[in-house]
């Protein structure tokens, strides 16, 4: 009897094992920094959970204050009322949605550089790479760009 039940508990344990291994290699929440080149990254940005979707808050900038060294906002957002929340740990990635393996979809990225929310997806590449695209309408007319995981850590910005 014990050693039915001990294959019977090995039997379930295999796809449990499997299944989460799986949901690790394509786990994208966590730090990732906007470009392979150290001297060319300019932001960092926290993937995580929110309300059972992804989504993401900025973790570093490059340059996280203005020319009179206060913390920098989002001044060119269309809504007057948000122009004056700081940069540092606004969310820009929002309501993205599992598509496959490797692959999220129906969210939504947002651009403080020029106020603009785009339809966005993700892609997790084989060489580790996320590769993000930002559209309006169609996926055809839009843009990507390629994020990385940092080797090192940056510091949060405040």
């Amino acid at each position: 009897m014990r050693a039915v039940m001990l294959l019977a508990g090995l039997a379930l344990a295999v796809p449990v094992a499997a299944q989460s291994e799986r949901a690790g290699k394509d786990d994208i929440r966590g730090l990732w920094i906007d470009h392979r080149e150290p001297e060319k990254r300019k932001v960092a940005v926290w993937i995580e959970d929110c309300d059972g979707l992804l989504c993401g808050h900025i973790y570093w900038l490059k340059k996280p204050l203005s020319s009179g060294g206060r913390p920098k906002r989002d001044q060119r957002n269309p809504d007057a009322r948000l122009r004056d929340r700081p940069l540092c740990g606004l969310r820009i990635l929002s309501g993205f949605k599992r598509a496959g393996d490797g692959s999220w979809s129906a969210g939504q990225i947002y651009n403080p550089n020029d106020g603009r929310t785009f339809s966005s997806s993700m892609t997790l590449e084989s060489d580790g790479g996320l590769k993000i695209r930002g559209y309006f309408g169609l996926s055809l007319f839009g843009k990507t760009v390629e994020w990385v995981r940092p080797q090192d850590k940056p510091g949060r910005c405040a």
